[in-house]
């Protein structure tokens, strides 16, 4: 993680996903008008919110 510049108390984040998954998000923003970091941020604060855990097993 890195410290964000523009604005006091952010960071920044990236991620590495395959292409497939980032193009879906990329259609799904588009599709709302919204940057792909917006879309991100929504989806992961609607999950944050709610409250439920996420299940994690070995492949």
């Amino acid at each position: 993680m890195a410290t964000n510049p523009i604005g006091k108390g952010t960071k920044t984040i990236g991620i590495n996903m395959p292409a497939e998954m980032a193009d879906e998000l990329i259609d799904r923003a588009e599709s709302m008008h919204l940057s792909v970091s917006k879309y991100c941020k929504i989806i992961l604060e609607q999950w944050v919110n709610s409250g439920e855990k996420l299940n994690l097993t070995e492949r």
